[in-house]
């Protein structure tokens, strides 16, 4: 106990421990089982226990890191799975695959001037990158915009219209966005990216019936925390077209983690400093005012 609790300490903080220590006591029975779950799913923070309890998530996490202890659990007979198709209906959809581009333009429609998905960008070639999905409520025409004036990510007009993206890439990444886009937070991440927080049983079905088996599903939301294609967790500063800026230098990547050596970088926000070739850059996007001042006047030296 002692020893998985001086780590938990050094790796997440004093007020980490003391929560750990009094809402995992089984686990902390084995040694080095509880520290290696954390490790496992949280990238090291001390913010960690503050933005849990400022989300006021410290139960759901308690549930999460119990669900990963006891992960033995009966295999499902897949024999009478119910297609995506059929699951949905039940759930008030109507589920369609897209197949190419203007399958994808022909959801549209369905969005607000300024409110539609990065999807829906010609030169986007979502189909190269994903396998991509719409589910639209059989009733979807008598919800109106109008009649939400406090957009809620899940609320009844968000949720009438959601895409459905599986990464083509053997994680199978999910994200469920919402009709809403960046009007909301989150958007990219509705009903929790958990298919079986729509309907139970869909995330199976679409294992079964379309062979999209995802490495890990999406059992716990902290905002302003992302996941690796292997379901770890890591506190965020920013995000650009879908790569995310962390502390501790690392950049997630098409949800892979790029970390970026610290005798040499400094990430700070999403711009790189170079230490030895005396740079400064944003990692491989346009150039932005910032920047361009060093253009002309190139860094001579970088104290830190």
């Amino acid at each position: 106990m002692d020893s998985d609790l001086k780590m938990i300490k050094k790796k997440y903080g004093e007020e980490m421990a003391h929560f750990c220590r009094e809402e995992f006591p089984t686990i902390l029975e084995q040694e080095g089982v509880l520290a290696n779950l954390l490790l496992k799913w949280f990238e090291p923070s001390k913010f960690l226990y503050k933005d849990l309890q400022q989300e006021d998530l410290e139960m759901a996490f308690k549930d999460f890191i119990y669900k990963q202890f006891d992960q033995k659990r009966e295999e499902k007979t897949n024999s009478n799975i119910k297609t995506p198709q059929e699951l949905l209906s039940e759930a008030g959809y109507d589920l369609y695959e897209c197949k190419s581009e203007e399958d994808i333009q022909s959801f549209k429609k369905y969005y607000a001037p300024r409110e539609e998905l990065c999807t829906f960008r010609k030169n986007e070639n979502r189909l190269k990158k994903c396998h991509v999905f719409f589910a639209v409520k059989k009733n979807v025409d008598t919800i109106k915009r109008e009649d939400f004036k406090k957009p809620q990510r899940q609320d009844l007009y968000g949720t009438s219209v959601i895409s459905i993206q599986f990464d083509r890439n053997p994680y199978h990444i999910l994200s469920i966005k919402n009709r809403y886009n960046h009007t909301v937070d989150y958007c990219d991440s509705t009903f929790s990216n958990n298919l079986d927080n729509i309907i139970e049983g869909l995330t199976d079905s679409f294992v079964k019936h379309y062979g999209l088996e995802q490495s890990f599903v999406n059992q716990f939301e902290i905002p302003s925390y992302v996941q690796d294609s292997k379901g770890k967790y890591y506190k965020y500063n920013y995000e650009i077209n879908a790569d995310y800026f962390c502390p501790n230098n690392i950049i997630l990547k098409q949800h892979e983690p790029i970390r970026l050596p610290k005798e040499r970088y400094i990430l700070a926000d999403y711009f790189v400093i170079d230490m030895k070739e005396n740079t400064i850059s944003n990692y491989g996007y346009d150039n932005d005012s910032f920047l361009e001042m060093f253009q002309d006047n190139p860094i001579k030296r970088i104290n830190v």
